[in-house]
């Protein structure tokens, strides 16, 4: 457990979308801790502005956060897709985020019951909602674009993930790696909600599904050979038979097994 809990606090502190988020949620609170909009300023000490926009910032930034980007599919994509779709996530997100300010204001003001002041609170929930949404589009922007276009008569470059040589565009995968493992990667292998890594320097664990390794490796001089494991092509230095099993032999001296769904496809690539 505490080593799950670990490598998850090390992949999040070395995400750089979690970290611009992180920044993003902080400016957030010190500009509406400063401003202190909608009469917070009016009512509430500084110490108190601080507490209120922490407690109602960072649940709804963390509520946009997973509403917009992965309910909205391939609106996200581009903008003039993504705003209209956005606007009705964020009116169905500003309830529980009503919610939320009710209770805040019943905790460190005074409770709100007129209907009118409840339509006011949620009108400004949404306000500040779309404004969220726009953010973290622009935070998210990135892993959600299609690629630009190649110029006209440019081969698309396929990294060489496997080479020692500095390759010229790195798949999103490398950039999980700890900098002690290199690049060359040799063999992967699932483990749980984990993906074990091995190159040439040694293994480590990253928080990753398997399949999603998959495709970011896609393009990569390796394909899967198993449920559990893919293996560059440049790692195999043999094979060998144990108990009527395939096993593929690695650079490293691991042994990998090779599933009965893989095996006619490697054998027309040349790999066995």
């Amino acid at each position: 457990m505490d080593q799950g809990l670990n490598l998850t606090i090390r992949e999040l502190t070395r995400n750089p979308r979690f970290r611009r988020h992180v920044l993003g949620v902080g400016v957030t609170v010190a500009v509406f801790s400063y401003l202190g909009p909608f009469g917070t300023s009016g009512r509430l000490t500084a110490v108190e502005l601080v507490i209120y926009w922490t407690l109602a910032i960072v649940p709804n930034w963390a509520l946009a956060v997973i509403v917009f980007p992965y309910s909205l599919g391939d609106r996200f994509r581009t903008l003039r897709g993504y705003l209209p779709a956005a606007a009705v996530a964020t009116l169905a997100c500003a309830v529980p985020g009503t919610g939320l300010i009710l209770a805040l204001e019943a905790w460190m003001a005074e409770p709100i019951e007129s209907a009118r002041s409840v339509a006011y609170v949620y009108s400004c929930v949404v306000l500040v909602f779309f404004v969220l949404a726009f953010l973290s589009y622009r935070l998210l922007e990135d892993p959600y674009r299609a690629p630009a276009p190649s110029a006209p008569g440019a081969s698309a470059a396929i990294p060489d993930v496997l080479s020692g040589d500095e390759p010229h565009a790195h798949p999103e995968f490398l950039s999980r790696l700890p900098s002690h493992l290199g690049k060359e990667i040799l063999h992967l292998r699932m483990q749980d909600h984990y993906v074990e890594v091995h190159t040439d320097r040694g293994k480590d664990m990253v928080l990753l599904r398997f399949r999603d390794a998959m495709r970011e490796l896609d393009g990569a001089d390796g394909r899967q050979v198993h449920r559990s494991h893919w293996v560059a092509r440049r790692a195999v230095t043999g094979t060998v038979r144990k108990g009527g099993r395939l096993f593929l032999k690695l650079s490293n001296d691991s042994i990998v097994p090779v599933s009965r769904t893989f095996m006619r496809d490697l054998k027309g690539e040349g790999w066995l």
